[in-house]
């Protein structure tokens, strides 16, 4: 064997009789109490809920290690999704990408886009969406909520409808395949107003870029260097940046450097 495997007659012996390390030890011990924890608890807690029992006890490791040593003896929680699980498909409908990647309009009103963003606040997540209007870019409707539901997206809608007072006929909208945007509510009320609809491919956030960099801008140049704010306090100031600062005085590269509000007056 030692030929084959071409290792010395001397040093396969030292390794049989080598003394193990002493982190060896220690993870052989938290193995051990990891093992006999699980065993306990009738095999139901994942490898989290160890790595606390572990931390509890007064061992010192990481959850990774923690969870390395129970796959090594191939611990699976009595809960856990057997390999291979698949979530079933959802039965809200997926529309095809009509946008594009288009991102330019001959005029107002063509073509809005959509999505949502969340921010961190004292109390939790604010959600907010925003509407934006593909000519000038501006945001023409957006709502904010501690809830990401259909009702938030359903609200800006409604904000940017009662703004811009458009036909709704010859419409383009579009968003990313978000069960909020393609709920019964939201896309009953797109179908009423007479939109029609088109989807980011899965996966695939470029399809959306214009929106995505609307939000990468706001947290950048705004919420960055305001710390950590209430609810009440980031709707203030989203409003603030939106209304007072991107729509009316914000430069655009897109738009020859104008803001959105001074392109759309002098176009």
């Amino acid at each position: 064997m030692c030929e084959v495997l071409q290792v010395s007659r001397a040093g396969f012996y030292r390794w049989r009789q080598r003394v193990p390390s002493t982190s060896q030890i220690r993870q052989a011990a938290l193995l051990t109490f990891l093992l006999d924890t699980a065993q306990a608890e009738h095999g139901i807690p994942g490898y989290r809920k160890l790595w606390c029992a572990a931390v509890d006890q007064g061992y010192t490791c990481s959850k990774n290690t923690v969870q390395k040593l129970l796959q090594g003896v191939g611990y699976r929680s009595c809960v856990a999704m057997k390999p291979g699980y698949r979530k079933p498909k959802s039965t809200m409908p997926t529309l095809p990408n009509l946008l594009n990647r288009t991102f330019t309009a001959d005029a107002s009103n063509q073509v809005w886009t959509s999505d949502i963003t969340q921010i961190r606040c004292t109390e939790g997540w604010l959600y907010i969406a925003v509407i934006l209007d593909l000519y000038s870019r501006a945001v023409v409707g957006w709502a904010s909520s501690f809830m990401n539901t259909a009702l938030l997206v359903e609200s800006a809608l409604k904000a940017a409808w009662a703004l811009r007072k458009p036909k709704g006929k010859g419409m383009l909208f579009h968003s990313d395949q978000g069960c909020q945007y393609r709920s019964q509510e939201v896309v009953s009320w797109l179908n009423k107003k007479g939109f029609t609809l088109s989807m980011s491919r899965k996966g695939n956030c470029w399809d959306n870029a214009c929106s995505e960099s609307f939000f990468a801008q706001m947290k950048k140049e705004w919420f960055k260097h305001r710390g950590e704010l209430s609810r009440a306090e980031t709707h203030i100031q989203a409003q603030f940046y939106i209304e007072d600062y991107y729509n009316t005085i914000r430069r655009h590269g897109a738009l020859n450097q104008q803001s959105p509000m001074a392109f759309e007056r002098n176009n």
